[in-house]
């Protein structure tokens, strides 16, 4: 796991796909281009020892000072480099000098951030204080994320819960190790918002000989951005507006053995992008009830003081072409949990059984 993809591209380190939208490219990494250096919007510091800083100053590394006015300014240009939605960004002109000179401190600077960023009518674009943005940090490093039990029949059962850690991919490839005896498995996404692209392609490598994952359109940088995301027989294949990427593949685990993932309404995000990417590569029968429908992507590139702003910037698109924004994914077939027991899975075994019978 180590050696695997380790170079996947700035890109799939730095975009988070989740149904808040939160936890999603630090922001952090996840699957989408890496982030241009963001503007300094600092004054450095002459040569002697620098002066205490003003009011309203900050200063950053002995080196550089930031005001409130600076701390604003670089949110605004992040977001008009790397907002999807650009029809939403017809009057944001008028919010770049807006609160100039009027920023006493920091705390003005992040509700004008808050402010600015409400006015673009997307719930998943906003600015992170130190705490949440903390908050996704410790969220990156969870683990015991992914359980695994073998099933009657010897049928493998595999639930992640998120996407959101970092080591999503290595605990599913471990529980497929584990579970190399089944005949057949169950991946469990009932419940999963979410998380890096990264490790829903990791995940993904895991079940398929080849196929491609993902395609993400949207802007970036201040220029529109594609990338297309193939796992071949031999590595993965990232392609980000004409430039080709190459990297290691994790290995098939599970063959062509069958396999049935299960989904609900709270199936979201990167979830939906990796059980739609399987289904359409003919990989994989899905059981369950409608997903979330969230088929957009943030990053979150970091802002100062600690804290971040996450910004939607790009669509992804199902392998066949299709987006699921908005409606989500209907299942191949359709079972509701009943008032007793797990109906859902109980079903998903039945399938496997029939299949392994064939």
């Amino acid at each position: 796991m180590k050696r695997i993809l380790r170079a996947v591209s700035a890109v799939v380190t730095a975009l988070l796909l989740t149904a808040a939208g939160a936890i999603t490219l630090a922001s952090v990494t996840s699957c989408a281009p890496a982030l241009a250096a963001a503007p300094a919007h600092a004054v450095a510091a002459p040569p002697a020892p620098a002066a205490p800083p003003a009011a309203g100053q900050t200063t950053i590394d002995g080196a550089q000072q930031l005001t409130p006015d600076r701390y604003y300014h670089q949110a605004w240009e992040l977001i008009d480099k790397n907002f999807l939605y650009r029809d939403r960004l017809t009057d944001w002109a008028k919010w770049e000098h807006k609160y100039d000179g009027k920023l006493n401190t920091f705390v003005d600077a992040e509700q004008a951030i808050n402010d600015m960023a409400d006015s673009l009518g997307d719930k998943y674009t906003y600015f992170k204080s130190a705490t949440l943005t903390k908050a996704k940090q410790d969220r990156d490093d969870a683990t015991n994320v992914v359980s695994h039990r073998m099933l009657a029949g010897k049928i493998g059962y595999i639930r992640i819960q998120t996407f959101s850690s970092n080591h999503t991919a290595e605990e599913t490839e471990a529980a497929l190790k584990a579970l190399s005896g089944a005949n057949g498995y169950i991946l469990d996404l009932r419940g999963n918002l979410g998380g890096y692209v990264k490790e829903a392609l990791l995940v993904f490598s895991l079940f398929v000989d080849d196929g491609t994952f993902t395609v993400l359109k949207g802007q970036h940088d201040g220029k529109t951005y594609s990338e297309t995301m193939v796992v071949t027989a031999q590595q993965v294949e990232t392609t980000e507006n004409g430039s080709l990427t190459t990297s290691a593949r994790n290995a098939n685990l599970t063959g062509r053995k069958p396999v049935v993932v299960l989904v609900n309404g709270d199936t979201a995000s990167a979830s939906e992008m990796l059980s739609g990417a399987l289904r359409d590569n003919g990989r994989i029968e899905i059981l369950g009830t409608q997903t979330f429908g969230k088929g957009i992507a943030q990053i979150t590139p970091s802002l100062p003081r600690e804290t971040s702003v996450q910004i939607t910037y790009a669509r992804y698109f199902l392998p066949g072409g299709s987006s699921i924004h908005g409606v989500g994914i209907t299942p191949d077939r359709v079972v509701k949990q009943s008032g007793h027991g797990d109906r859902q899975l109980d079903e998903a075994a039945a399938t496997i059984a029939r299949k392994v019978r064939r």
